[in-house]
């Protein structure tokens, strides 16, 4: 008689729970990940370390996986809720299932249910994959055809590259929650949390912030443009859906005092703008060096503690004034940065052609300084005839 493997459990064991994920535009539940459980004995247990044994043979992951799969979505289905359904899918068991039978199960279990493939979002996970990068996108675009939502998970981790992202072009970035823990006390993991920002805007997709479990890291998500996010902050996977406006309250809450942050820090930033409108005046002639830095001098007695670093520069790039920094509340000259050029860096030359078109300062995006590895943001506005003064602001 074959001895039963404990380690894998039988499938009246095993249940789908539901973990929300929250829009941040309209405080509502957007969807829910789902999430496998063995229950036992009265127990409830992760089915994360059955999923992760490499002992464990692939048939038996699949045919637990597929159980869950349905379960979840024939319970979507008959909940009359209109949410997302969030599913994961292993790159390599997409791939080796589509190509040794060309049929994908859960296309199969959205006909069978009759569920609307938008409401569905394929989670492509985080692992190493060996097969034919070209063959997978392939594969996903048949779900992406059908009408699903693609998404990557756990962006930032060890085998989501850039090639995947580019390649699987998902709709929702998911990122690896480590690296917003991380964010909130190290200066690059905050950037590279920055960095997939800017990515998913360029790509036009939405962020997901996972693993949001504090109220700060809830505002960390929300400055760096997060659309959804998920974590125990909210709620754990639970085995039924919950009232979607559940967390409304909390979420309007937070969002107020992060717009009241906001608000404050962009009047001061827009105040101390106004204390310039002398030295923008057009009649200001630029002429040499010195009438640079002589400008530079007499802005130095009105800008605000956060200003680290003046400058002025020429339409072309080209640096006319001395770098003036601030270090330990005195201001230090450096001669050798006239002549540098600053053309090629990102939006140069569009925020030259803005302000010229706009008539007033603009203010950069937040990014990382090279040199002192400080978040700041940049103002930079006309200033006499072809010029430019920029301030780098710390936040």
């Amino acid at each position: 008689m074959q001895v039963k493997d404990s380690r894998i459990p039988l499938k009246h064991e095993v249940r789908p729970y539901f973990q929300p994920i929250l829009s941040l535009q309209n405080q509502e539940i957007a969807g829910y990940e789902t999430l496998g459980r063995r229950i036992r004995q009265g127990r409830i247990e992760s089915l994360g370390p059955f999923f992760k044994d490499p002992d464990i043979s692939e048939d038996a992951h699949l045919l637990i996986d597929r159980h869950l799969r349905e379960f979840a979505i024939g319970r979507i289905a008959a909940s009359g809720d209109d949410c997302w359904l969030f599913i994961n899918l292993k790159p390599s068991w997409i791939y080796r299932t589509y190509k040794r039978s060309g049929l994908l199960p859960t296309i199969e279990l959205l006909r069978k249910y009759n569920i609307d493939p938008a409401r569905i979002v394929i989670e492509i996970t985080e692992e190493e994959f060996t097969g034919k990068l070209q063959e997978l996108m392939q594969i996903v675009e048949l779900y992406r055809q059908f009408g699903c939502t693609i998404a990557i998970d756990d962006v930032g981790s060890g085998f989501s590259n850039f090639d995947r992202i580019a390649s699987l072009q998902p709709k929702i970035l998911k990122i690896d929650l480590n690296i917003l823990k991380k964010s909130g006390t190290h200066a690059g993991y905050k950037a590279l949390l920055q960095s997939f920002s800017i990515l998913a805007a360029q790509m036009g997709a939405s962020l997901l912030i996972e693993g949001v479990e504090t109220k700060q890291e809830l505002q960390s998500a929300l400055q760096v443009g997060a659309r959804y996010v998920q974590g125990y902050l909210f709620s754990k996977a639970e085995a039924e859906l919950q009232e979607r406006g559940g967390f409304k309250a909390m979420l309007q809450a937070e969002m107020n005092l992060f717009s009241q942050k906001e608000f404050q820090r962009y009047s001061q930033i827009f105040n101390f703008s106004h204390s310039l409108n002398p030295l923008m005046d057009a009649s200001v002639t630029i002429h040499s060096p010195e009438d640079a830095d002589a400008v530079i001098e007499r802005a130095i007695q009105t800008v605000s503690d956060s200003c680290m670093r003046m400058y002025i520069c020429r339409e072309d790039g080209s640096q006319i004034s001395s770098n003036y920094s601030r270090c330990e509340n005195m201001w230090r000259k450096d001669e050798q940065f006239r002549g540098a050029n600053w053309i090629w860096r990102p939006h140069f030359i569009s925020n030259i052609l803005m302000m010229n078109l706009q008539k007033q300062g603009i203010l950069s995006q937040v990014y990382t300084d090279l040199d002192t590895s400080l978040q700041i943001q940049t103002y930079s506005c006309a200033i006499g005839e072809g010029c430019y003064l920029f301030l780098d602001l710390t936040l």
